[in-house]
């Protein structure tokens, strides 16, 4: 008898494992692409809201100025203690304000300000760094050339850095002063060594869950394979062996796609055709879902903390601003002020003009609002009502900002040949912080509430 030299079990045996390898290989590699994007656009959401909070409580021509002569002013320490107040209320590795120099192995930084927690000022309170001091050799050049690049660019920039001091995602926001010059660059540190372990306990456990498909698909196979119908299973195992090849290291899920051979042996070998057929199909498809079911959670994730018309601040990004606020008044006594915001006569313009024309209104009373108060987070929490938390800056200049708000109305008003729908009025309530007597935010919100609509009853008076 002769003996054969490539036995067509052991030879589909090959196949099968070659098979299980690529697919392994092929869906933990998508499985690793869209689940770590997901994970670092939750950290570069978490990392954005927090440089925009923390610029918007920054006056950048004191700080420019300080940078420049090297002198600390009030605003200086001031800003300080707001920087130390978020570090110590969110989950930030580092928080601080360098002026990237040079990508040299020595002195390629300047510090400006970093934020300290209270435990760091009890435990390292020489840590607390100097106005314009240089870094020494703190940041290798590599590190500096990232920071130099992200500084250089202008833009809100992302980055990963491996340190003596752990590893960090960092977002760079260059600081721009009032005449639109880049001084410094606002940073935040997050330590995300729970994203490398979370990417990789995930992917342990699709790969596993594959190899045991796989293994169980082997055996199965190989069952099936007893009988000698070699031609069937020659034409099978060119197929396989395209799609694996096809399929590999791909991102598509549309290129995983099996071209199986057209059989009609009406045994096992025309039922595994099929078998694999399906699976590649179902392969497919778990992985289209998988990668829509992501885009949608984005997706749904942005429509819960957005104003879908207006793309301001939504109710819910209101509330949990609203926390945050109550964090911050529950350990210290922050200077702000809240503005409630009623359009009127939104009701007469959808009723009169439709609801098209009460949306343009609705739009540019926000972007009026926002134009204002920029360096103040600004929310819609009703049909026509917004909320404006003023901090920093736009809360010492309220005053100036309220009057630029009347003239900016009255414009709209006295424009030439302006529509209903585009002569804006709104009827605005202010309340400021008294410390000692608000217990909470709601307090004051009240407060502001019952001033705007003192207002309104006022403006519709004056209007009738």
């Amino acid at each position: 008898m002769k003996t054969i030299r490539k036995p067509l079990k052991k030879s589909i045996l090959r196949g099968c494992v070659l098979l299980i390898a690529v697919l392994c290989l092929a869906l933990s590699l998508l499985n690793y692409w869209s689940y770590s994007r997901m994970q670092y656009r939750h950290y570069e959401d978490y990392i954005t809201n927090v440089l925009n909070y923390a610029a918007a409580g920054i006056d950048a021509d004191d700080l420019a100025e300080c940078v420049r002569s090297g002198q600390v002013s009030e605003g200086y320490r001031d800003l300080q203690s707001f920087l130390d107040g978020i570090k110590d209320g969110m989950d930030l590795h580092y928080l601080y304000i360098v002026v990237p120099l040079s990508d040299a192995p020595t002195d390629n930084m300047r510090n400006v300000i970093a934020a300290m927690s209270r435990e760091e000022y009890e435990s390292e309170p020489e840590a607390l760094v100097e106005l314009n001091g240089l870094t020494g050799d703190s940041y290798s050049p590599e590190t500096a050339r990232k920071y130099l690049r992200a500084y250089e660019s202008g833009q809100l920039s992302f980055f990963e850095e491996v340190s003596a001091w752990g590893d960090d995602y960092t977002g760079l926001l260059p600081l721009r002063d009032s005449a639109g010059e880049v001084f410094a660059a606002l940073c935040v540190d997050v330590d995300i060594q729970a994203i490398h372990s979370s990417l990789r306990a995930h992917i342990l456990t699709n790969v596993g869950v594959t190899l045991g498909l796989g293994i169980l698909f082997t055996l199965l196979f190989t069952l099936w394979a007893e009988a000698n119908i070699t031609r069937p299973i020659e034409k099978l195992e060119s197929a396989v062996t395209d799609f694996a090849a096809s399929s590999h290291k791909r991102d598509d899920p549309e290129a995983l796609v099996l071209q199986a051979p057209d059989l009609h042996t009406g045994n096992e070998v025309e039922s595994l055709s099929e078998a694999v057929l399906k699976m590649s199909e179902d392969m497919r498809d778990s992985v289209q879902k998988m990668i829509s079911t992501q885009t949608e959670l984005a997706r749904l994730y942005t429509l819960a903390h957005k104003d879908g018309l207006t793309r301001v601040g939504n109710k819910v990004a209101y509330t949990n601003y609203e926390k945050d606020l109550q964090q911050k008044m529950d350990t210290q006594s922050p200077e702000y002020g809240i503005i409630m915001a009623d359009c009127n006569h939104l009701k007469r313009i959808n009723d009169t003009y439709g609801h098209e024309k009460g949306d343009s209104y609705l739009k540019a009373s926000c972007s009026l609002l926002c134009n204002i108060f920029h360096r103040s987070p600004v929310f819609r929490v009703g049909g026509d009502e917004f909320v404006i938390v003023l901090m920093g800056h736009d809360y010492e200049n309220r005053q100036e900002l309220l009057g630029r708000t009347a003239d900016a109305m009255r414009q709209t008003w006295e424009k030439p040949g302006a529509q209903p729908w585009e002569q804006i009025s709104i009827a605005i309530g202010v309340a400021l912080y008294r410390p000692g007597e608000d217990k909470t935010v709601e307090d004051v919100y009240v407060r502001a509430d019952q001033a705007m609509y003192a207002e309104k009853v006022r403006m519709n008076a004056v209007r009738v």
